[in-house]
């Protein structure tokens, strides 16, 4: 009797007969580099849940045979299990930087940035089509080996989410719009760009998610009627459906989307409206589209987390505060009150310092509204010397940074 043994491809002088020989690596490194596979004393590799392999030899009916099966299952079972083990100290403490990082990056944009909190309600599973020994890959960020959502997806999705919206007549939602935020699609017929084409207002970034339980689960999906799909036979009930496992993030998990707007692209009209209308995508994307695979079967589902965001606000179009840059409690808020403002005279951008502090650079249209706040004789002031000294401004921190939110009431 003979049960198959899971080994590595790699290399005879790497040790890899046991579970822990790769304990500390990334779960991506597990499941790209290092994957323990099933694999039999002929060189023939086996697939879990497949039910490829077969035990060699005869066992004889009742608890021999029945602890073989086990065997072998332990032994398929554990191919996927074994990526699925608690990630590694040095895992989690990259996932905490790069998704810090994000946060302070994204900071320095001030009010042209946008950032929403998420957590997943269902199982959030990306990357399925990429080859892999198992037939179902998974996406990982190369060379960290951590799971994400790539920025091009994300983008990918809130395009639907607002294509949805304007088939649904959305005020608000418009083809123009589409177009001015994401970029036109390529022509259907030629698969070319049009002639006028322009890049969108919108950047996404990369997402990383925070799976919780630090760990990643596996999921299972099982086909009926192979024979139906695959081999043109008639469809009947007597058919023997396939498990198929995948790995996919765990529900609960957390997720941070943040978008960058080039509010130079954007028309007068849409200055004051895009943060509205991603909210509004947002929302639908959350609760009718999902990220990531196998949407249409419930998998990545997310929900605004209301301990990190505020509720989305039913204001008009113009004053809308958004789940990104909702107005903070005046406590928050720090008065410099003899700030020196600083003009950038070819971005026009204005930032402030006071006592060796300093804000990121406020950006147009916002600049604009500072400069109409100033009035007219300390604009002009600024603009020829390029600073202004003794404005007393309210700033707000954005992470680790600090940013201009308005003139201090008087």
């Amino acid at each position: 009797m003979w049960l198959p043994q899971r080994i590595a491809a790699v290399p005879a002088y790497i040790h890899s007969s046991s579970k822990d020989s790769f304990k500390e690596a990334a779960p991506g490194h597990k499941f790209l580099g290092y994957l323990r596979n099933t694999q039999g004393d002929n060189g023939m590799a086996f697939a879990p849940y497949k039910g490829k392999a077969r035990i060699i030899g005869n066992p004889p009916p009742g608890q021999p045979r029945r602890d073989a099966n086990a065997g072998q299952k332990h032994e398929f079972d554990g191919v996927l299990n074994e990526v699925c083990d608690r990630f590694p100290a040095a895992s989690i403490q990259q996932i905490e930087a790069l998704r810090s990082r994000q946060h302070t990056l994204h900071a320095h944009h001030g009010a042209n940035g946008y950032r929403i909190s998420t957590t997943s309600t269902a199982p959030f599973a990306t990357g399925l089509g990429n080859e892999h020994p198992i037939e179902n890959g998974f996406a990982f960020l190369t060379p960290y080996g951590l799971p994400y959502l790539a920025g091009s997806g994300v983008k990918g999705i809130l395009r639907r989410a607002m294509q949805e919206l304007i088939k649904d007549g959305e005020e608000g939602f418009t083809d123009p719009v589409l177009n001015t935020l994401f970029g036109p699609e390529l022509d259907p017929k030629s698969g070319n760009q049009p002639e006028d084409a322009q890049r969108g207002a919108l950047d996404f970034w990369d997402v990383f998610p925070s799976p919780a339980g630090g760990k990643l689960v596996v999921e299972i999906m099982t086909p009926h009627h192979g024979g139906y799909y695959q081999k043109n036979e008639t469809p009947h009930d007597s058919g023997a459906p396939v498990p198929v496992s995948f790995l996919a993030v765990p529900a609960k998990s957390q997720f941070d989307f943040h978008v960058v707007c080039q509010s130079s692209r954007l028309p007068a009209v849409l200055q004051d409206q895009w943060r509205a209308l991603l909210d509004r995508a947002f929302e639908h994307a959350f609760e009718w589209v999902g990220f990531g695979a196998k949407t249409s079967v419930g998998y990545g589902a997310m929900a605004v987390s209301a301990a990190a965001t505020p509720k989305m606000s039913a204001q008009a179009p113009g004053t809308h505060q958004t789940m990104a840059t909702a107005a903070a409690s005046p406590s928050a808020f720090q008065t410099w009150p003899a700030a020196k403002l600083t003009l950038n005279p070819g971005t026009g951008d204005i930032s402030a310092s006071f006592e060796g502090k300093s804000t990121t650079a406020l950006k147009n249209p916002h600049a604009n509204d500072l400069r109409a706040a100033l009035g007219e004789d300390r604009a002009n002031k600024l603009k020829k010397n390029k600073e202004l000294k003794g404005v007393s401004v309210d700033v707000e921190p954005l992470g680790n940074a600090l940013a201009i939110k308005r003139l201090t009431p008087s």
